[in-house]
């Protein structure tokens, strides 16, 4: 059955109350924030550190400290408890989370809330070339990277493998992405999956190491996924994304999205969400991720409920 995500009927609501409580302050609350992002050979610590130059040219004397993490699942972890304030995590991963699914096993996390929709993540399918693999059907008995057990690229690579019945032939290998990528330079596994923004700076500078491939997945595997779970949609890796890549390669992609804990208040979520996102600044231009960043994009595929002060600041962006 193919799942849903939780509707945000409540959005009309939460523009009333936010007219009524006013606009708050005009000041953050504190001085120290943190925000949990992912290891430093993806994408979500540079993008964390693009918001932290963000916030701190908006508020000199604010710090949003950057924590490196293991990845959606910890970060969705530490933001229950209260141990950071924001949170970089896959959407289908948030999804898991507030229904107590997959990982989650039944604990359902409720404290978080939305603050906006960053950029798509592509599930891609890395090999050395010599292996020959060409079609997902050709990863039966080859060492294959599928991430650490219970992170995001984990879910991803189980799901898409399952559908393409070749999950229980596959020889897991469960690495993170760092330890994957130097597990195959040294020819001991045979490829990886890994689901991250393009291009992924690892990968190329694996490319530029050792001559590997893009697997492609079928346009009927395509459609079997995203008839399957709602959070994935079809995508292309463009041509040239990585060193000896010279055509575009079927797959699909789900979405980095930016979320808070019970530890940041309205206010504050709402001046963040402002700056960050709703007037003329450099977040565009930071990485190469968040350039094709729109006010439609900012809210859509949300998986949580958007905070209110999150809203509020969507609903003043013309």
């Amino acid at each position: 059955m193919k799942k849903s995500y939780l509707l945000l009927a409540m959005l009309p609501a939460l523009l009333v109350l936010a007219g009524l409580t006013g606009c708050g302050g005009s000041s953050m609350s504190r001085t120290d924030y943190t925000i949990a992002t992912g290891s430093k050979s993806g994408v979500y610590f540079p993008i964390g550190e693009a918001l932290a130059m963000i916030l701190k040219q908006a508020f000199p004397g604010v710090n949003l400290n950057i924590m490196e993490t293991a990845g959606s699942v910890e970060n969705l972890q530490l933001l229950r408890d209260g141990k950071v304030d924001m949170a970089l995590v896959q959407n289908d991963i948030a999804f898991y989370a507030v229904e107590g699914e997959a990982m989650f096993n039944g604990q359902k996390i409720t404290n978080i809330s939305g603050i906006a929709t960053l950029f798509p993540e592509v599930v891609q399918i890395v090999v050395r070339k010599e292996t020959g693999i060409k079609a997902l059907a050709d990863l039966a008995g080859h060492k294959i990277a599928v991430g650490n057990k219970d992170s995001g690229t984990y879910y991803n690579a189980q799901q898409l493998l399952t559908i393409a019945k070749v999950w229980e032939q596959v020889d897991h290998q469960y690495l993170n992405a760092g330890d994957a990528m130097k597990e195959m330079q040294e020819g001991r596994i045979d490829g990886f999956i890994f689901t991250s923004g393009l291009p992924n700076p690892s990968i190329i500078e694996l490319a530029r190491k050792v001559e590997v491939s893009l697997v492609a997945v079928e346009p009927d595997m395509v459609q079997k996924l995203v008839s399957a779970y709602s959070f994935y949609y079809p995508s292309n890796i463009a041509a040239n994304q990585y060193p000896g890549q010279t055509e575009e390669v079927s797959a699909v992609e789900i979405n980095a999205i930016l979320v808070s804990g019970p530890g940041l208040n309205e206010n504050d979520q709402y001046l963040i969400t402002k700056q960050l996102f709703g007037q003329p600044n450099d977040l565009g231009k930071s990485h190469p991720r968040l350039s094709k960043m729109t006010k439609n994009s900012l809210r859509q595929q949300m998986p949580v409920q958007l905070g209110r002060g999150a809203y509020r600041a969507h609903s003043e962006t013309p």
